[in-house]
């Protein structure tokens, strides 16, 4: 208390100094962050999402590996490790559609689980991919003749990045599905 009054009594005093120009300069250097610490950063970045990406092909293959081929629509073959027509055209273009098969493979294979738990929504989401797959296969079967093979390779890696997004979205609906039916079952045996 005996403190606080003499703060009180004697504030215009406390308020008359002020910090030297220098000091709010080295405060503000110490802020700011510097280049070095940015770059270093970014590379941190870097290494970790190629560490990321080495791990999910990791575990892709091996998934693959554990799994049965069920139906489900087949892009190019993946059973090879590259598309012999394609590495003919062109083979900087045949590994990225035989990365992206690889990637489709996998979520097709996620997509197979359900088949036993909703069959009717299984056989849905089969058709919109085996409707995206037959279009990629013919553009497949049209580029050995046909004049602009860059472009038609560009839109056979669109179609297969359709492909993935869409197995994404039927992904996320049966994550949905299954959240809303544990809701629901948690609600049912709360209230009992």
């Amino acid at each position: 208390m005996k403190l606080e009054n003499f703060i009180r009594d004697n504030r215009e005093e406390f308020d008359s100094e002020e910090p030297r120009p220098q000091l709010w300069n080295k405060l503000q250097e110490n802020l700011q962050p510097k280049k070095d610490e940015r770059v270093l950063h970014l590379s941190f970045l870097r290494y970790t999402a190629a560490a990321a990406i080495v791990v999910l092909l990791v575990g892709m293959f091996y998934y693959m590996s554990q799994q049965k081929n069920d139906g489900l629509a087949t892009t190019p073959s993946t059973k090879e490790e590259v598309d012999p027509l394609l590495s003919q055209v062109s083979p900087t273009y045949a590994k990225e559609l035989y990365h992206f098969t690889q990637l489709i493979e996998l979520k097709q294979n996620e997509l197979k689980q359900i088949g036993k738990e909703n069959p009717e929504l299984y056989g849905q989401f089969v058709k919109d991919i085996q409707k995206l797959d037959s279009s990629y296969q013919v553009l497949r079967a049209d580029l050995p003749a046909n004049p602009s093979q860059e472009r038609l390779l560009e839109a056979m890696i669109q179609n297969l990045r359709l492909q993935a997004d869409l197995l994404n979205q039927q992904l996320d609906i049966i994550k949905q599905i299954k959240q809303t039916k544990q809701d629901s079952h948690e609600k049912d045996t709360r209230s009992l």
